[in-house]
């Protein structure tokens, strides 16, 4: 690969530069070399210099609904289990609503992982020194995440938080018919959630985690996929709710200028479609290429009788991770290459995972909060 400057039939050269590995080196390697090789005085040997520094240790929290836990198994529970006041990076996540009554119950069987449990294993593998935390909440826009777990958001531990919002919300109501739909509370929520993570924590980082057009909505808007006409209809429809949601978020990022930036997770959904590296239309088409969404599996947890074509499948959590992360660290998702751990214990193969992590440094790295075919501001669109 044209990234990979060193090529070894063990290492990488993302495993070369981790700090983790690089230390290894020096405490192990660096005495040996120095050994028997004096000042020419018959003095002793030079002390080795110190190992590379451990990077600070960065808390962040993901807030969100199910678009962020991932609602099925394998993803839901990846990496979960992770201690509360944790004082060294790990993969495993801690799940803030684990146990937790009222509105705070999980619906799922917890603790959960899901997507931030992805971003916490990324970052073990490039060195990275990451306390992981979630906080969703299923089904729940993040006005009423964050009026049952305000605490929780508002802490000063924080280095950053992540937020997601329910999926119907940001956009208007013509294209989803729901009640739900409320684009400008959207924008408002992101404001006051942002400001209460400020009044406590500073410094601290606030990203918008942007999700994917649903393939329930398109269809819907599309009609009877026995129609005729229906692929066209139906894959300009998703087209739109990914503008939709493209929209919101950014406008919800410029009216708050402290928002750090934007994942933009459902542009790259978009992208593996036009890519034709996932396959977008699950009615009418025998592809072979994975869904991003999760659809139905032979064995599913939690227990479905009809595809769900709303949430994320192992390919969608994946491709949606390494945006979240590429976004938020700067790192080059590219170099995590076709052995990563995350995409080997999700059961993505090899060479999808490569593919994958192209498009999603590529949707980064070519960013554009430009409105998409935009006729109202949707910080202005109420219901």
């Amino acid at each position: 690969m044209k990234h990979q400057l060193w090529k070894s039939p063990r290492l990488t050269r993302l495993e070369l530069t981790s700090p983790r590995l690089i230390k290894r080196f020096a405490l192990y390697f660096w005495p040996v070399l120095f050994a028997g090789c004096g000042d020419g005085s018959g003095g002793s040997t030079p002390p080795p210099p110190p190992p590379p520094a451990t990077p600070a240790l960065q808390h962040i929290l993901f807030v969100g609904d199910s678009f962020t836990h991932g609602r099925y198994s394998p993803v839901r529970p990846y990496n979960s289990g992770g201690t509360q006041n944790a004082t060294i990076g790990s993969p495993l996540v801690f799940d803030e609503n684990y146990g937790q009554t009222g509105a705070r119950a999980e619906l799922e069987p917890g603790p959960w992982g899901g997507i931030p449990g992805i971003f916490a294993e990324f970052a073990v593998e490039v060195g990275l020194n990451y306390d992981v935390h979630i906080e969703a909440i299923s089904e729940t826009s993040l006005a009423k995440n964050f009026d049952a777990a305000s605490g929780v958001v508002a802490q000063s531990k924080w280095n950053a938080v992540v937020l997601q919002e329910l999926s119907e919300k940001p956009l208007p109501s013509s294209l989803t018919m729901s009640s739900i739909s409320d684009p400008a509370a959207f924008c408002s929520s992101v404001q006051t959630i942002e400001q209460g993570v400020h009044s406590v924590a500073s410094s601290a980082k606030v990203y918008l985690y942007e999700t994917w057009p649903r393939a329930d909505l398109a269809k819907t808007l599309a009609g009877d996929p026995t129609n005729p006409g229906f692929t066209g209809s139906y894959l300009s429809d998703l087209t739109s709710l990914g503008n939709a949601n493209h929209n919101a978020y950014y406008s919800a990022a410029l009216h708050d200028s402290e928002i750090a930036a934007v994942a933009p997770a459902g542009e790259a959904w978009q992208s593996a479609w036009d890519q034709g590296v996932a396959n977008p239309n699950p009615y009418t088409s025998s592809s072979t290429l994975p869904s991003l969404w999760y659809g139905i599996n032979p064995a599913n947890n939690p227990s479905i009788t009809s595809a769900d074509y709303l949430h994320p499948s192992i390919y969608g959590a994946y491709l949606s991770g390494l945006v979240l992360f590429q976004q938020i660290t700067g790192i080059d998702v590219r170099l995590l290459g076709g052995k990563e751990i995350a995409a080997q214990q999700l059961g993505i193969a090899s060479g999808v995972a490569v593919q994958l992590q192209q498009v999603a440094w590529q949707t980064v790295a070519q960013e554009n909060s430009a409105p998409i075919n935009q006729t109202a501001d949707p910080c202005t669109l109420t219901n």
